[in-house]
């Protein structure tokens, strides 16, 4: 089977990406600000949308916490910021600007890409039924949000491209693998982490408060078993 939500989500960040690097001098501050806001915001709709699917708060709450000590006491957040600045640097891409900053946009933008819980959740549902309506959809904001912040990151967000398409479609492939050993209550627990991790990532791109998003990254995949842990 074709990822076609995925191609096509992955198609729309990559146009997005191109376009708004090449706009990159001629957008003035007065608009990047604004739509970061926006887009900001809407991430913070779209996570409370999904948090409401929870089925066993106590089991979101306690993997949120766990998977939060974990990124904290790893030092997760700055191993990735490293390996992706290395990255950046290996391959030439010019870094503007504050570099510490830079990096800290870059990684929000690369975890909103390439983690969101609608993304993972999309290329999921698409690997289990063949549908691509949830990643069509999110490609739609996609390609506006690509193009914002590529006026700000430039470039060099071709690589979370193609960590994007990489991370979607490992999750597209071995959905049908992972489905049969799951309920429907832990995926859409699953689906409430994701939102979570949706919501703090529209805090950070609106500017509200900075709140590592990488380091709650374990989350994801510690409310799988939390909810036998907890019986």
């Amino acid at each position: 089977m074709i990822p076609k939500g995925i191609i096509i989500d992955c198609s729309c960040v990559l146009l997005g990406t191109n376009l708004g690097s090449v706009m990159k001098d001629r957008v003035p501050e007065r608009i990047k600000q604004p739509m970061n806001i926006i887009f900001g915001i809407a991430a913070i709709t779209i996570g409370l949308t999904s948090v409401i699917r929870l089925q066993s708060l106590p089991a979101v709450i306690l993997a949120l916490i766990l998977g939060a000590l974990t990124g904290e006491l790893t030092g997760l957040d700055g191993k990735v910021n490293s390996l992706f600045q290395a990255v950046l640097e290996k391959l030439n891409f010019k870094i503007t600007g504050d570099k510490d900053e830079y990096m800290r946009f870059y990684l929000i933008v690369a975890v909103t890409f390439c983690a969101s819980g609608t993304n993972i959740f999309g290329a999921i549902s698409e690997g289990i039924t063949g549908d691509f309506t949830i990643l069509l959809s999110k490609a739609v904001m996609d390609i506006f949000a690509a193009t914002i912040f590529a006026t700000t990151l430039g470039r060099a967000m071709n690589v979370t491209v193609i960590l994007q398409f990489l991370i979607l479609c490992l999750c597209f492939y071995s959905a049908r693998f992972i489905m049969p050993l799951t309920t429907e209550a832990m995926l859409n627990d699953f689906i409430a982490m994701g939102g979570l991790l949706t919501f703090v990532l529209g805090l950070s791109i609106a500017q509200i408060k900075h709140i590592s998003a990488v380091n709650l990254l374990p989350s994801l995949i510690l409310i799988w078993p939390v909810p036998g842990f907890l019986g």
